[in-house]
């Protein structure tokens, strides 16, 4: 509902799955993820944040296999916005 610290779209456990539907078809070039900066955290760490991760592209909502885009991993001692640009 916005962007204050504890108000996240949190997944329980430690892996989830985000699915993102389109209106258009679009080409990627890059990815953005943000996450709160260690000095705003409640608990003066950010172990919560996205680690590793991977994009898919998919192109329909019926496919079940995606083409992967690229594999990350999110900086905890980085900036706080990281942009990870399409590797395939």
């Amino acid at each position: 509902p916005d962007m204050y610290p504890g108000n996240c779209w949190a997944f329980k456990g430690s892996q989830g799955y985000l699915v993102v539907r389109l209106a258009i078809k679009i080409y990627p070039t890059a990815f953005t993820l943000e996450h709160i900066p260690k000095a705003v955290a409640l608990t003066g760490n950010i172990t919560s944040a996205l680690k590793n991760f991977a994009v898919y592209g998919l192109d329909d909502e019926y496919q079940e296999e995606g083409k992967l885009l690229g594999q990350y991993v999110y900086d905890e001692a980085g900036e706080p916005l990281q942009t990870f640009p399409v590797m395939v």
